[in-house]
Parts: C-alpha cells; sequence; structure tokens
C-alpha cells in the first residue's frame, strides 16, 4: 500500500510518501503523523492499476486533538462516523496534498483512536 500526506508550509509544500504493507507499521505511522497536532489526510491505498485519478484506498483525516475522520475512495464509498461522537462546533481544515480543505462537522463524527484502527483495519 502506499501512504501519503502533505503539509502546507506557505512558501512550499511538505510532500511525504512511503511504502507499507504491515498493519503493525501502519499503526506507528498514523500515530506519529497524529502526534504531530497538524491536521492533515493521509491517503493510503494501493498500487493504481490503470490511469484512475485515485485508485481505491481510504484516506484519513489526522492531527486535531478530539476529531476526525474516515472517507472510503471506493465507487459507493462514504464517511465513517460514529453516533456516541457528537460533531464539532464548526468545520475543521486539514491539510488535503498541502492544500488546507475545511471537512464538514458531520464528517468529523469519529476519534482519532477510532480512525486509526479503522485505517489499519482497511490494510
Amino acid at each position: 500500500m502506499k501512504v501519503t500526506w502533505a503539509y502546507d508550509r506557505g512558501d512550499h509544500r511538505d510532500t511525504h510518501q512511503v511504502d507499507i504493507t504491515d498493519p503493525t507499521a501502519l499503526d506507528r505511522l498514523l500515530r506519529q503523523i497524529h502526534e504531530r497536532d497538524e491536521p492533515v489526510v493521509v491517503t493510503i491505498y494501493d498500487e493504481p492499476a490503470d490511469d484512475t485519478d485515485l485508485p481505491p484506498g481510504v484516506q484519513v483525516g489526522l492531527g486535531h486533538a478530539t476529531h476526525a475522520f474516515v472517507v472510503h475512495i471506493t465507487d459507493d464509498g462514504g464517511y465513517d462516523t460514529d453516533p456516541d461522537v457528537p460533531a464539532p462546533a464548526t468545520a475543521i481544515s486539514f491539510d488535503l496534498g498541502g492544500v488546507p480543505t475545511e471537512y464538514p462537522a458531520d464528517h468529523l463524527r469519529l476519534r482519532p483512536e477510532t480512525a486509526i484502527q479503522k485505517a489499519v483495519d482497511s490494510l
């Protein structure tokens, strides 16, 4: 699996990409990214088999203290949510490919720990 993420640094994008096949290594990486306290979208996907824009996988929003998201990149994909987690008061901006992008509060109804576990389970 490819794992990519990027931060907007004003004058440049701080872009990262790694190959991971081990769930333990993915768990460790996602926790390290989250602990930076910089909201960022991490994209996890298989190598593309053709020229599609984005192959099937998941995107995980990490780095916010209390809220996260997981969205499935598939034809019938969608956001995972936990009905027991209240939405934040407002949208939260996460760096998506180094571009600050606001995510609606209703999509942010996961705790970071849950989002990490769901991402690892997708491997």
